[in-house]
């Protein structure tokens, strides 16, 4: 199933998500602007360079068809060609586009000293997370100092529902909405779960709702502690949640919950509207 498959299944809970518009206007759908930005999300997938051949057959595409968009977003400047090997890769013009984001989104940049001062006092992985349909998806990431630090960059995407991120901005989900994300959950994304029920599951969100704030472990490894705590705009709605990643070797939940999870919330509090 190739990239753009997978995202036309999420059910996003934002509300400007195409699953939120209805079905596909064919009249307006422009389908040669999908197959494009399919080639530029393969990228996202496969961090390594990749051959026309590569491009056509991970997306689907005819040789020629590949080729044709190919040649298109080279030219464009969005994709960069390597001399020696003739294979392709994003091009620095993408970052642009990403700072285009940013800058969309003041409340995130001017969050982002306080991650840094949190990772300073913390000395642990911190991130600004976003939700993004069944995922979240860190945006602002300051890379813990220990040599043990969870490596979480920018970019990287986890299931919304057994994240402790997620779990803070669904928290005010409706019911029927994380019924339809845990049954769309594949086997070993249910299994975080374990032998909860679906009744079991959901009382975890009313719980980070009334707590205000969720820890979860195992999603790095075995020894993988997380806590997340929302941010919240001028409507007290959750946009994004703060994150600290650490490891049970130095943090118990207990000593997360009396050591970090302060500095989190008073992060949090501060970067909210």
């Amino acid at each position: 199933m190739d990239t753009s498959q997978k995202r036309s299944k999420r059910s996003s809970a934002q509300a400007d998500s195409p699953e939120d518009q209805g079905d596909v206007d064919g009249r307006l759908f422009v389908g040669s602007m999908e197959k494009g930005m399919r080639v530029l999300e393969l990228f996202n997938e496969h961090p390594s360079t990749l051959s026309i051949g590569d491009i056509a057959q991970h997306t689907g595409m005819g040789r020629s068809a590949a080729q044709r968009f190919v040649y298109t977003l080279h030219r464009l400047g969005y994709l960069s060609k390597d001399s020696e090997s003739k294979k392709y890769l994003p091009s620095l013009k993408l970052l642009g586009l990403v700072r285009g984001i940013h800058r969309h989104h003041p409340q995130r940049e001017l969050a982002y000293p306080l991650l840094e001062k949190l990772a300073r006092e913390t000395r642990e992985t911190v991130s600004w997370v976003e939700l993004d349909g069944d995922e979240v998806v860190v945006l602002l990431n300051i890379p813990g100092s220990h040599i043990t630090a969870i490596n979480l960059p920018a970019g990287s995407r986890f299931p919304a529902l057994t994240s402790s991120s997620g779990q803070v901005l669904l928290s005010q989900a409706p019911q029927a909405q994380l019924l339809k994300m845990l049954d769309a959950l594949p086997p070993e994304m249910r299994a975080r779960f374990g032998s909860r029920s679906r009744s079991e599951v959901l009382s975890i969100f009313r719980k980070a709702a009334e707590d205000g704030h969720s820890f979860t472990e195992k999603n790095f490894g075995d020894d993988g502690v997380s806590v997340s705590v929302p941010v919240t705009d001028f409507s007290g709605r959750p946009i994004a949640a703060l994150n600290i990643s650490t490891v049970r070797s130095r943090y118990s939940i207990a000593q997360a919950r009396e050591l970090i999870l302060p500095r989190l919330e008073r992060a949090a509090r501060e970067a909210s509207i």
